[in-house]
């Protein structure tokens, strides 16, 4: 199967299930969604480490940790996150110590481990908090709408019109032309999902949200293509067919979901 008919076929496949997750499944459930995806997502983010010997033991301590982040928040709350991220930081630190590891592969496996926290799994699990939230399921298809929308606009309008490149040495593809086209596409379709959705943002804070979830999502994309590169690997993982890992399929979504939750926060108490 071609690489471009095999990424179609999963598309058809995955999006679906998805957003019946999304929409129907309870928040406890959201919660969990958002573990597995995190389980699949740190495994994948512990092969971009650039260590000289891995310490597998460490790296099933990470995971779990990752793992428990949504729990934690589906018990405490976001405000747990805080605490949680400094006592697992220690206990990375006192592993290390007690196995007397070479001291640069210690260093750099604990900074991974706590960066793997903030980048991957406290970010995802507000996924699940969003759900809980006043219309939140239909926020999360918006989201998941503009951020498909930018990818798609980006990826056509960069292979007919793009010249001028984004940021060569990060992801060398990537044009300016691709991603202004993407923010514009990502702003038609949040327009006209607002006004069947009935969110009552209006036009303008509709393309105002549309432009900073894409931006902040094209950055999210490009984060995970710096990390790839610093590891040598062109993908994250092999997992999805067509696309490659789980890690490269959410990374435009990962910065986003924290930034979501807060707008529409902010918007509560607003109004």
């Amino acid at each position: 199967m071609g690489g471009s008919l095999k990424r179609v076929v999963t598309g058809i496949i995955l999006i679906p299930i998805v957003l019946l997750t999304v929409l129907y499944a309870p928040v406890f459930w959201m919660f969990a969604f958002s573990s597995v995806i995190c389980l699949i997502a740190l495994l994948e983010f512990s092969t971009l480490s650039v260590l000289g010997i891995r310490d597998s033991v460490f790296d099933a301590i990470g995971v779990v940790a990752g793992v428990m982040v949504p729990f934690a928040g589906f018990i405490f709350g976001p405000r747990v996150y805080a605490p949680y991220l400094i006592i697992c930081s220690f206990l990375f630190f006192l592993f290390c110590m007690l196995r007397k590891r070479d001291l640069r592969d210690a260093s750099i496996d604990v900074a991974y481990k706590t960066f793997s926290l903030i980048y991957i799994a406290v970010p995802l699990s507000y996924l699940a908090f969003i759900s809980g939230l006043a219309n939140g399921r239909s926020w999360i298809i918006l989201l998941f709408l503009i951020i498909w929308a930018n990818d798609t606009f980006a990826y056509f309008a960069g292979r007919s019109l793009g010249k001028t490149r984004l940021l060569e040495s990060v992801s060398p593809k990537k044009t300016v032309e691709g991603a202004v086209a993407g923010l514009l596409g990502g702003v038609v379709v949040a327009i006209i999902f607002d006004y069947y959705a009935q969110l009552g943002m209006g036009p303008l804070i509709s393309a105002t949200v549309a432009v900073a979830a894409g931006f902040i999502g094209m950055t999210g994309d490009l984060a995970e293509s710096m990390l790839k590169r610093g590891a040598g690997v062109k993908d994250s993982g092999t997992i999805i067919p067509g696309h490659g890992g789980l890690l490269d399929r959410i990374d435009s979504l990962i910065f986003p979901l924290p930034a979501l939750y807060y707008f529409i926060i902010w918007q509560m108490q607003a109004y």
